[in-house]
């Protein structure tokens, strides 16, 4: 608050130099002033302090909730696309972009989960009717349809063709009856057709002999259109008809049921993306053919890329939030170790001038005016080592000026004196390699989050650091001799640490690994790409 401050330029030091043979500066030493100022500086750090803190919370919760969002999302959608559409996660959370991305999620499974079901009952159940009426055609009476289902219209339409074959049995003689009895069946069949919302093709020697109103729906083609065709017309090209024939029949000699996704073509030309199930209709393949099920995906998988792209966007605002918060850390330590390291230095030089002047004077409370000031001398030397050591907590400056390696040796020699627990450093790192600065912050971030661990969890005695460049990648491991991490304390979701550790990792595109035995200790590994600047000498 000087009346020269911006105006002379120089280095703090020098500017020092000349405020202790300003005149001006000499009239105005007031050490009632000082105390006020030291105050007022007590407060406003306390006020800082608070706030930076604050602010470090908000930030840091935020990302760990997206983090955990993620991994939840990504195990969900993993778990659908391998068949498993039961996944459910919970919907709870502060951020309506992650509420809707969860309920988005459940909903999709939910609905995969009872159209599945309901698709390959159904198809099966018209495979069993579809042997069934081949045998009675071929004269055999005694064909029943005997499975079971949940689906009432299904159970009364195996009681309807079971009664209707045994009708059809009893009135052999007379034939207009039978004949009657047989295209109720078909008309039956028809309408059971009709109702199912996928479409529904039977093939014999891949010729289309049956197929639903739906497949107008799905393909585009009206059923009277398909019967008697080749089932190439559903496929975009003569290549894609018969590698998807060969595979699919190959599994059904073998197999009952098969079901795949597969890319098909519709009427209008447009390309479209199906699920389809096959059944083998009877008890061999080669009698009777086979039923199968077409589930237009296209709008699916369009919503699982829709959900991809939040995910990535999630991802990225998870590094916008980590780069932000180690943006406003390395802006508060400049202001710390800057702005108020100066102001301190500025007051303890002005202390002691004050005792110069007092030993020389003959006042008779000389010593008790001594006294004060060395009593604020001392909590000035304490608000320095405070101001120091908070600054060095949210951004180092050693990894600013002298890079990662002292970095990390600086935190592990502070972390011995804390905890009385030894390091072996490994710095295998060339002098002459300057780390891209957000891979520098991320593996720095990693080894403090690695030593908290060690530090809360591990009740080791030793650990050990290595640090080394191999090939295109920049490798870090830190392992102990504590207790050993367990299986599931490292898949636990709550494991906020590892969490931040395997995002951060992720983010640059490298790999991570955390093994644990019990009595052995634990060991962190990361890979990160390496990406790097050789200084020109």
């Amino acid at each position: 608050g000087t009346h020269c401050r911006n105006e002379i330029q120089g280095k703090f030091m020098d500017k020092i130099d000349l405020c202790m043979d300003c005149t001006v500066f000499a009239r105005n030493m007031d050490t009632d002033a000082m105390i006020e100022t030291c105050r007022v500086f007590n407060r406003q750090l306390k006020e800082y302090r608070n706030i930076v803190e604050e602010r470090d919370r908000e930030l840091e919760n935020m990302s760990l909730e997206l983090a955990m969002t993620l991994s939840e999302v990504f195990e969900a959608l993993k778990k659908i696309s391998s068949g498993d559409p039961t996944v459910r996660i919970p919907e709870i959370s502060d951020i309506e972009l992650i509420v809707k991305l969860k309920r988005m999620i459940n909903s999709t499974a939910k609905n995969i989960g009872e159209i599945v079901d309901q698709s390959h009952e159904i198809a099966i159940c018209i495979a069993e009717h579809f042997d069934v009426f081949h045998r009675v055609s071929r004269g055999d009476l005694n064909a029943r349809v005997t499975g079971g289902s949940d689906i009432e219209l299904l159970e009364s339409l195996k009681n309807v063709t079971n009664e209707t074959i045994e009708s059809i049995s009893r009135e052999m003689s007379e034939r207009k009856s039978a004949e009657d009895a047989l295209r109720g069946l078909e008309a039956l069949k028809s309408s059971i057709l009709s109702a199912i919302p996928h479409a529904v093709v039977g093939l014999y020697e891949r010729r289309i002999f049956f197929a639903n109103q739906a497949v107008e729906a799905v393909f585009g083609w009206k059923p009277e259109d398909l019967i008697g065709r080749s089932a190439r017309i559903l496929f975009r090209n003569d290549e894609e008809y018969e590698e998807i024939g060969r595979r699919c029949y190959s599994i059904l000699e073998k197999k009952k049921r098969y079901a795949a996704e597969f890319p098909y073509r519709h009427r209008n030309g447009n390309d479209i993306l199906c699920t389809m199930s096959a059944s083998v209709i009877g008890k061999k393949l080669k009698d009777n053919g086979i039923v199968a099920v077409y589930e237009d995906s296209t709008e699916r998988k369009r919503a699982e890329s829709e959900l991809k792209s939040s995910r990535e966007q999630l991802r990225y605002l998870s590094a916008h939030l980590q780069s932000a918060i180690e943006e406003e850390r390395m802006e508060i330590a400049r202001d710390f170790h800057d702005e108020l390291g100066q102001l301190l230095t500025a007051l303890k030089m002005d202390l002691f001038w004050l005792t110069s002047r007092i030993q020389k004077s003959r006042n008779r409370n000389k010593e008790k005016f001594l006294m004060k000031i060395g009593s604020m001398a001392e909590l000035i030397d304490l608000a320095v080592k405070t101001v120091q050591q908070k600054s060095a907590e949210l951004r180092p400056g050693l990894l600013d000026d002298l890079g990662l390696t002292a970095a990390i040796e600086w935190q592990a020699s502070d972390f011995w004196e804390r905890t009385g627990i030894t390091c072996d450093m490994k710095m295998e790192f060339a002098d002459d390699i300057i780390l891209d600065r957000d891979i520098a912050t991320a593996i720095y971030r990693i080894f403090q989050e690695a030593l908290t661990n060690i530090a809360r969890h591990s009740n080791a005695a030793e650990m050990g650091v290595i640090l080394r460049q191999e090939a295109e990648n920049v490798l870090m491991e830190v392992s102990d001799n504590g207790r050993g991490i367990t299986h599931a304390q490292i898949t636990d979701a709550k494991s906020y640490g590892l969490t931040g550790i395997r995002e951060r990792v992720h983010l640059l595109g490298g790999k991570v690994s955390i093994e644990g035995s019990s009595g052995k200790g634990t060991t962190l590994k990361v890979s990160i790409p390496l990406k790097i600047q050789i200084q020109q000498h």
